[in-house]
């Protein structure tokens, strides 16, 4: 560590100490077990060594978030820091306390996907997984602390170098004079960014000096290879003044399943050195971004039974006069159903029968418009600066086909990663919460969920033995041949006769009336008639 970095970090630890010392509000520290959380709880660690016993008057709690669905190495990492920084502190008599928070079983990725049918977060403006799943369990952790002691300080590894955009969020949030900034949304919550004006080299300085050694007795020498490891072995790591090497950083550990970003380093560059096992965990994230937007798989109205529409401008669709669909570019699927190709016509396929289409290239035509004609509803087309455009169904959640899919092939690829590596993809508790969803929403025979762990684990599940179809087999089938008789909606029935028996022992039956009229009233049921109000 060179002159100019000891100064910066002895005026750190300085206003650490005067920060930790000015009063009894506990500290909070977020704590992810990469490089800059490591740094800050290192440095807060080094602060508290350097107090006399009477002076540590206040707790700190280092809080870490395991997602359940983290990288399983990252996780394990993460984990295993976490109770070797509780022994450290333990063991040489300081206040700091290390604790692992988690999401509600009811609120998880899987929970969310498998049972309600959410749909794969693709857009970090859209993407819903990071609220319930990181900082709704972190926020309630400070509540509760708050709660307690009437306000904590929580530091934050950020640092304005870190990236341009974050750099002026830093700056935007900053309160000139203040070292103490107010949480965004949190009441009585302060924030302080102590490590805020290191630099990614001064950060793995801090890191790697004294050979590596932490104050609680474990090396960020592995904390480093894991980096390297991320970064598929290329973490350009400097020591010498050489400006055009950038440092290493910019490795995302996140989460295994992650379809925000388009390809996920952290995963295929541990494969690549060596960590083959985790070759099924991206497999099955590849699959699943495949089936987000395939029409087989999603509903055309959302959970509470409400559709919305997307704009499709008609320059962007084949039409012939009079506004009917080239049937050119229309195509049959394999399960009958028919879409209208916007890039690659049948024309094209035989001159060049390597063209392929992206789900988002295709419109089902039951989503448009449309009359027996394949004719677009003139009354049905609007204007606007852009130009002409029609209302296209937008999809809702993923159906239950989809669910039980995802599922399967979820738990398949747990049993093989069990063989060698003891990793839980997804917990008990999950496939609880799974199971009473879908026995309230979806399936009659109560038993898809604990029949198919069986199929594929070889075990069964600790509730099995107690659940019960709603209606036998018999009834089951005579359901369907009935409903494809009449048309008539099968998802429709089983909601109707799910809340039925849900209710059938209440003596009042406003509830279930209730319960019923919801669900019949439900917008998508109605559309044809909502679309011409």
């Amino acid at each position: 560590m060179n002159v100019e970095l000891q100064n910066k970090v002895t005026n750190i630890l300085e206003e650490m100490k005067m920060v930790y010392k000015n009063d009894t509000r506990p500290w909070v520290i977020g704590y992810s077990g990469g490089k800059d959380s490591t740094t800050v709880v290192q440095l807060v660690f080094m602060m508290l060594q350097s107090l006399a016993p009477n002076e540590r008057h206040k707790d700190i709690y280092v809080i870490s978030s395991d997602t359940l669905i983290e990288n399983p190495i990252v996780l394990g990492f993460l984990k295993q820091n976490s109770k070797l920084i509780n022994d450290g502190a333990k063991v040489q008599g300081l206040p700091l306390y290390t604790y692992m928070v988690q999401p509600d079983y009811n609120n998880t990725y899987w929970t969310n996907i498998i049972g309600k049918g959410l749909p794969t977060p693709t857009s970090i403006r859209f993407r819903w997984c990071t609220e319930r799943l990181k900082i709704k369990p972190s926020n309630k952790f400070i509540e509760d602390k708050v709660k307690e002691n009437g306000e904590v300080v929580v530091l934050l590894g950020v640092r304005k170098s870190e990236s341009i955009a974050r750099g002026i969020r830093i700056k935007n949030r900053e309160i000139e004079g203040y070292l103490l900034t107010p949480h965004v949304t949190l009441e009585n919550t302060y924030v302080y960014n102590p490590i805020v004006e290191l630099t990614t080299d001064d950060v793995w300085d801090i890191l790697l000096s004294n050979n590596g050694n932490t104050p609680w007795g474990t090396n960020n020498n592995d904390l480093f290879r894991l980096y390297m490891g991320a970064d598929s072995g290329e973490c350009p790591f400097t020591v010498t003044n050489d400006k055009e090497t950038p440092s290493c950083g910019n490795s995302r550990f996140g989460c295994w399943i992650c379809t925000v970003v388009n390809k996920d380093k952290s995963l295929t560059g541990f494969i690549e050195n060596g960590e083959d096992w985790l070759q099924p965990l991206l497999d099955f994230r590849s699959w699943i971004l495949t089936i987000r937007n395939k029409h087989e798989y999603r509903l055309t109205y959302r959970r509470d039974g409400n559709h919305y529409y997307k704009k499709v401008y008609l320059d962007k669709i084949p039409l012939l006069k009079n506004y009917t669909l080239n049937d050119d570019y229309i195509f049959i699927d394999n399960n009958g159903e028919y879409y209208i190709d916007l890039k690659i016509s049948k024309t094209m396929l035989r001159e060049d029968s390597s063209l392929t289409s992206e789900n988002n290239d295709k419109i089902y035509l039951e989503l448009l418009p449309i009359n027996d004609n394949f004719q677009i509803d003139s009354q049905k087309i609007y204007s606007d600066d852009k130009g002409n455009f029609i209302n296209v169904l937008g999809y809702g959640p993923f159906n239950f086909k989809a669910r039980k899919l995802i599922l399967e092939k979820l738990l398949k690829i747990q049993k093989l990663i069990n063989e060698e590596y003891e990793i839980e993809l997804i917990t008990k508790e999950e496939l609880e919460a799974i199971d009473k969803i879908w026995d309230n929403e979806e399936d009659l025979t109560c038993r898809t969920l604990v029949e198919l762990y069986t199929e594929v684990i070889g075990e069964k599940l600790p509730w099995d033995d107690y659940k019960k179809p709603i209606l036998d087999n018999d009834a089951l089938n005579e359901i369907k041949t009935l409903c494809n008789k009449h048309k008539i909606d099968q998802d429709l029935i089983n909601k109707l006769l799910i809340e039925t028996n849900k209710y059938k022992h209440f003596t009042n039956k406003t509830t279930l009336n209730k319960s019923i009229s919801k669900i019949l009233n439900q917008r998508h049921l109605h559309k044809a008639i909502i679309e011409e109000i």
